[in-house]
């Protein structure tokens, strides 16, 4: 048991402030106790869960038991990275050894998993303590956070609104002020949908810059990255976690980051990404923003049209035929149990012939060589992340969305799931103008993989933005 009398006492409002990496400088200097951050995420998590339904479970007494070993260690000078004694959540669809991973399904059961995910792995191994396991709808198939098993994961800035997902726990529990960083994964913006919607940071690497094991149906698509209070936070995390696993065969082919030295980046604002224009509240606060950034001189800005067609047919091609025949069997077996929408997708995958699902081959190098020439004339592209802000909290589309679509959900978030098909990394930075009202994101996109381009401007929209950001100090609701 530790004696927690030798640290300074931090309460429950300062800790929401302070991102991970400052926690972490504070255990390194003997200031904070990773024993304390960790009950104090616990209380806080315990405090929004009846609301917010951000966990699958909580890990109390094994994060403890984690947290006191890591506080020694601190004590005798051994810290293991710049997170050592942060408290962090993990997405229920990866693994954590001695946990399940119910993946947000009925028919999956409590076997504990034998070994962890790398991102989890890399984390734990970095002395983060996991303090539970967040809600992911069924099998990560969708971007709201509604599952058979866990229920509705609701909004933390307004509980009748919804938390985004397929990253939902990660979002509403680090937008809640629990945790500062949370893992989640991203195949059609399941990190960048709930940071927007929940008011955090939300990083999309590269595709595999973070190993993603277990492999998915949609491994072509399928990112690991984390959601987080601040950029730094980001960055800390993917320095840890980046790097070839032989688990996930991509990540051998992530090359480094081409950085831009000896002129200032070159950054093209879209403001209706893909000729989709966003809601009047979503683009008239980005607007506020953007003029903010563009008088700071952080880089060289340009209005530019991203007149690629969105490639909406690509990415249902690939999501229908990938989770309909991924999870055949399952929905044949155990269908009744499952999300009706996912059990749906079994038919329609079913309708792709073989010449048909090479077409959508075809037109995703197409669509991947008109996207990545883009980045020969700027260095970054900057826009709305979201076209809308969250919506109701038990609903799959905003009112009037088009509920009979193929992929409902894709047709709200045609800002995120282009960025699965090219495989760039792309951030969501949230901003606030001060009144209260739900959160908006700004979206930054790289040439892929400039991740630390990604990071070092966003780094910057974040200085600027905040006089105006009180997304992660605000009051919950």
């Amino acid at each position: 048991m530790s004696d927690l009398s030798r640290y300074i006492e931090l309460d429950a409002d300062a800790y929401r402030t302070m991102s991970g990496v400052e926690l972490a400088r504070g255990v390194a200097r003997g200031a904070y106790s990773p024993r304390q951050l960790a009950e104090l995420a616990l209380t806080l998590a315990r405090e929004a869960e009846p609301t917010v339904n951000a966990y699958v479970g909580l890990r109390e007494e094994a994060a403890l038991a984690e947290a006191a070993v890591l506080e020694k260690e601190a004590r005798d000078g051994r810290l293991r990275s710049p997170l050592h004694g942060v408290p962090i959540a993990s997405k229920d669809n990866m693994y954590l050894a001695g946990e399940p991973a119910r993946k947000g399904s009925r028919t999956t059961d409590e076997a504990p998993a034998r070994v962890s995910s790398p991102f989890v792995q890399r984390l734990v191994d970095a002395g983060t303590v996991v303090i539970g396991r967040t809600t992911t709808p069924e099998f990560g198939w969708k971007g709201t956070g509604i599952s058979p098993l866990t229920g509705v994961t609701r909004n933390p800035w307004d509980p009748t609104r919804n938390s985004g997902g397929s990253s939902a726990g990660s979002g509403a529990t680090v937008g809640s002020g629990a945790v500062p960083i949370a893992t989640g994964s991203d195949a059609g913006g399941s990190v960048r949908i709930p940071a927007a919607f929940c008011g955090t940071v939300g990083l999309k690497p590269t595709l595999s810059a973070i190993p993603v094991w277990p492999g998915t149906v949609n491994e072509n698509l399928s990112h690991a990255g984390p959601l987080t209070r601040t950029v730094a936070d980001c960055r800390a995390v993917l320095d840890i976690a980046r790097g070839p696993d032989a688990r996930d065969p991509q990540s051998a082919f992530v090359r480094a980051d081409p950085a831009v030295t000896g002129r200032p980046l070159r950054v093209g604002v879209v403001r209706r990404p893909f000729g989709i224009t966003p809601s009047d509240e979503v683009a008239a606060r980005t607007d506020v923003a953007l003029a903010l950034l563009e008088r700071s001189g952080i880089a060289r800005f340009e209005e530019l049209d991203l007149d690629t067609a969105i490639p909406r047919d690509i990415f249902e091609g690939l999501w229908v035929t990938g989770r309909g025949h991924g999870f055949a069997d399952l929905i044949r077996a155990q269908g009744d149990a499952m999300d009706p929408g996912l059990v749906r997708l079994l038919p329609l995958a079913e309708e792709y012939a073989l010449p048909d699902f090479l077409r959508v081959v075809q037109a995703r190098r197409a669509f991947n060589s008109e996207l990545f020439a883009v980045f020969d004339r700027v260095d970054l592209l900057l826009m709305p992340t979201m076209p809308l802000v969250a919506f109701e909290a038990d609903q799959e589309v905003p009112r009037g969305g088009e509920a009979e679509a193929k992929l409902p959900w894709i047709t709200w978030t045609p800002y995120t799931y282009p960025f699965n098909v090219s495989g760039q990394p792309a951030l969501t930075v949230p901003f606030d103008l001060g009144d209260g009202r739900l959160p908006v994101g700004l979206q930054v996109v790289g040439a892929f993989s400039a991740d630390d381009t990604v990071l070092a401007f966003a780094e910057a929209v974040e200085r600027v933005l905040a006089p105006t950001n009180e997304l992660v100090v605000a009051p919950r609701r």
